[in-house]
């Protein structure tokens, strides 16, 4: 026959002896960090209101410790909630030496009225605290667009993406803007593109938080058109040619296929193409040149000329 298994939970004497024991630990806890006691604590330095036109450089201490008198549960607030002692260095500022110099004393006095509520601080690790100040550099550096785009089939844009604007202001050190010579948008994609567009883009903030940046955010856009192909026959002129002698070129014109806006598909003639064969620049041996295209309109695309060389007669 199987045996019942009590359950101690349900004794009413074990139950009185747990609660005695949570009782007696909680009031021994309670007085033991109710007392007073010294103990270190380490503080952020916050720095506000710093005058205009100047920054503090780089190297500026941003925290430091020192001895409190306060009970226990406060410094587990303190070890928690590390305290952030905020200095006015306007109010320590000196404009002859660029500087601003706080003494212990005034930094005793922070603490007591910012962090400890009551009671005394001792031995700070910082006796005296001395800011240097540098006045404010600026700079203009080009922006860098990072866009990827992708047209409709069919489609196009008609000459390269504009930013505007093409340059914007950094200020801070001379010394860290000596390292920026330019800024990035951050990366934007556009996909299946048929019609022009204008699109607002931030710049990529920089990783010293010391720089700053006017303005923060520029527009990339383009002028975006539908395409049609063209074919034009575009003749050859031969440069460097000899005074002595006569030459042919076969052959003298060349059909050239390119993509053309629609809305221009007919304002665009052979004239307004220019092709080249340099005489200085033939195949000697062979006796035939490379056509280059010298001068074409400005929104075409995808120009290809069906010629790729041209046999040079001479008669003497």
């Amino acid at each position: 026959m199987a045996k019942t298994v009590k359950n101690p939970f349900k004794n009413s004497k074990l139950k009185a002896f747990i609660v005695f024991l949570f009782l007696a630990s909680f009031f021994w806890i309670l007085t033991k960090f109710s007392k007073p006691d010294v103990a270190s604590v380490v503080a952020t330095i916050s720095y506000v209101n710093i005058p205009q036109g100047f920054i503090l450089k780089e190297n500026t201490i941003q925290d430091f410790s020192f001895n409190v008198n306060a009970t226990r549960f406060e410094f587990l607030g303190y070890v928690f909630n590390k305290p952030d002692i905020k200095i006015d260095v306007s109010t320590y500022f000196n404009e002859t030496t660029n500087t601003a110099k706080v003494d212990g004393a005034a930094l005793e006095k922070l603490i007591l009225k910012q962090v400890v509520n009551g009671g005394f601080v001792t031995q700070l690790s910082l006796p005296e605290l001395t800011l240097t100040l540098e006045q404010l550099s600026f700079k203009k550096v080009p922006v860098v667009g990072q866009i990827l785009i992708s047209y409709d089939v069919g489609f196009d844009g008609m000459g390269p993406k504009q930013i505007k604007p093409d340059s914007v202001t950094i200020t801070g050190s001379k010394k860290m803007l000596d390292t920026i010579f330019s800024l990035n948008t951050s990366p934007i994609e556009l996909k299946d593109i048929s019609a022009s567009f204008a699109q607002d883009v931030s710049l990529q903030s920089w990783p010293n938080t010391s720089v700053t940046i006017s303005p923060k955010q520029v527009t990339i856009s383009q002028e975006v058109s539908e395409y049609s192909q063209k074919i034009l026959i575009v003749p050859v002129t031969m440069v460097n040619q000899p005074s002595q002698g006569n030459f042919k070129l076969l052959p003298a014109s060349i059909r050239v296929a390119f993509n053309v806006p629609v809305a221009q598909f007919n304002e665009i003639v052979s004239k307004d193409f220019t092709i080249i064969c340099d005489y200085n620049a033939r195949d000697v041996e062979d006796n035939f040149m490379i056509p280059l295209v010298t001068q074409m309109p400005a929104n075409i695309t995808g120009v290809e000329m069906e010629t790729k060389k041209i046999d040079l007669l001479i008669f003497k």
